[in-house]
């Protein structure tokens, strides 16, 4: 019984060592980023201070058949409709008028697209196109991935129905 209990409490203390051996590792790490960072100066990601609104994708060089020329004509619609906030081309960019005012709280920003990260269709018969994106809203820019979701409507026409 004896034996038993040493070996339980030469456990305990190797945990107990083992756990403040790792503590003290992370505390000088800790320290470092508190002394580095300021706490009055405002939080900024590296891509704030070189950010520049546009579209930097050029979508006819994708050499994918699900991006046909609906879908291009209306992805490039909105990214410019979004980058010069405009409105009335925002809107003409939806399938619909309820598709776009849905989404109108995106108009008022500034937009940065980047990159072009896929082309898929989804279970639903979708056609997603998901693109990398800053957005600058007032001083916080923010990357993003942006999914567009497409649909083909009984005439077999495809129209922009989401942003997510």
């Amino acid at each position: 019984m004896n034996k038993i209990a040493k070996i339980i409490a030469c456990s305990l203390i190797i945990g107990i060592l083992a756990g403040c051996a790792g503590n003290s590792n992370d505390t000088p790490k800790q320290e470092a980023t508190s002394q580095d960072t300021q706490p009055s100066a405002p939080h900024s990601s590296p891509d704030q201070d070189d950010f520049k609104t546009g579209i930097f994708i050029e979508l006819s060089d994708v050499n994918d058949t699900k991006l046909n020329e609906q879908i291009t004509n209306s992805l490039n619609a909105v990214m410019k409709a979004l980058v010069n906030n405009n409105e009335k081309e925002f809107k003409s960019a939806f399938a619909n008028d309820q598709s776009a005012d849905a989404h109108g709280f995106m108009l008022g920003k500034e937009y940065s697209f980047d990159k072009l990260i896929s082309v898929e269709d989804d279970s639903a018969g979708r056609t997603v196109v998901t693109l990398e994106v800053k957005v600058k809203d007032g001083s916080d820019v923010k990357v993003d991935n942006l999914s567009f979701y497409f649909v083909k409507d009984d005439a077999g026409n495809w129209g922009l129905r989401t942003i997510d």
